[in-house]
């Protein structure tokens, strides 16, 4: 899809033409200087405007949204920033709107309540944005771009809460989303890209109140070999879908790190050859080292070393053509490069650009 721009012809050179118009060896040597200025202009506004924020518009309606090969950011909203301590926890360095902008369309929220109010939270580490926030900042996308739908990963980050907060956050979760009317697709095994167009299917590892449209997730696991039999049930009419995972978050060896790969590799291949209505969730993030040599910490380095350890290790993987992946979950979804931080000075080549292009990329290839 192509960009015209009108630029202008610059005041500067305009005056110099209007002084040697009497010369044409400098006329000439100005028209050509002019026309490389307003190639190289034109070049980077195209650069810097051409993003995935509306890659949906390409699939046809009747592509069923399990067969999809969807991009997503775990912990997603960290890239909003923390109240904590620096070096731990950040596993994102765009916001969820540039989440977004670069392709992302998978969100892994986990709201956790504080006093009386819902934030998203990594473990015990609030983020600086509450859940309606969040949902507001995805809803605005899917207002200003209709052919677009959202996947909101949900799980309540239960660790920072006390029994009462526990006890708040259904009903609170719920909230947030009946303000959200209309947006929240109503989940089905087999549903198409038309039904969810325009709005944030919800699939959540924990009931709220008024669970009405999404899915609620069984059968989740964190093992290396995750489950290729666990189930999303539909919160409508109780309807089951065949849901294949993989959340293996601790590589911090090389025998771990072997895990991770195969298990990595096993459910692209799952999702490959899944039927339609088979859904699969693929996590590629994970921290990979030890804190200080003794403790698995999820440092933020952890995350960012992860990253650029697996991610040019799949891009070689996934640039094989189209076939379906799934909802695939990394860290540092969107960018290229990463400041090293607090543990780690140098800066990381997390790849994630290219993850996310490569992902969307699998859609549109005959």
């Amino acid at each position: 899809m192509g960009i015209i721009i009108s630029v202008p012809l610059p005041l500067l050179f305009r005056f110099l033409l209007s002084l040697c118009n009497q010369c044409c060896f400098l006329m000439t040597y100005m028209r050509m200087l002019l026309a490389i200025l307003q190639l190289c202009f034109v070049s980077f506004v195209y650069a810097q405007g051409a993003g995935l924020e509306r890659w949906m518009m390409e699939i046809d309606d009747r592509v069923a949204v399990s067969s999809l090969s969807i991009p997503g950011a775990h912990d997603a909203a960290t890239g909003e920033g923390l109240h904590s301590l620096p070096g731990f926890g950040v596993t994102q360095s765009l916001d969820i709107k540039g989440l977004w902008e670069s392709g992302v369309r998978a969100f892994d929220l986990r709201p956790a309540v504080k006093d009386t109010l819902l934030y998203i939270y990594h473990g015990r580490l609030r983020t600086t944005v509450s859940f309606s926030e969040a949902l507001g900042i995805i809803c605005a996308q899917l207002e200003r771009y209709p052919s677009e739908f959202a996947i909101v990963l949900l799980r309540e980050e239960s660790d920072s809460e006390n029994e009462s907060e526990r006890s708040l956050w259904p009903y609170l979760v719920g909230k947030a989303i009946q303000e959200i009317g209309n947006k929240a697709a109503v989940f089905s095994p087999d549903m198409k890209v038309v039904d969810a167009r325009g709005k944030v299917l919800f699939l959540t590892r924990n009931a709220y109140n008024g669970m009405e449209r999404g899915a609620l997730l069984a059968g989740w696991s964190h093992s290396k070999d995750g489950n290729a039999n666990a189930q999303i049930i539909s919160s409508r009419n109780g309807e089951v879908a065949r849901l294949q995972v993989q959340d293996y978050y601790a590589p911090t060896n090389a025998r771990k790190r072997s895990d991770k790969l195969e298990a990595v590799k096993r459910y692209l291949s799952l999702a490959s050859m899944a039927p339609e209505g088979v859904w699969t969730m693929n996590f590629l993030s994970g921290y990979s080292t030890t804190w200080l040599g003794c403790t698995s910490v999820a440092t933020t380095s952890g995350y960012k070393r992860n990253a650029a350890w697996l991610h040019p290790l799949m891009l070689e993987v996934l640039g094989n053509g189209r076939r379906p992946m799934g909802i695939v979950f990394m860290d540092y979804a969107g960018v290229e490069k990463v400041g090293g931080g607090l543990w780690h000075w140098r800066p990381f080549n997390v790849h994630g650009k290219m993850m996310v292009r490569a992902i969307v990329e699998s859609n549109l290839h005959e």
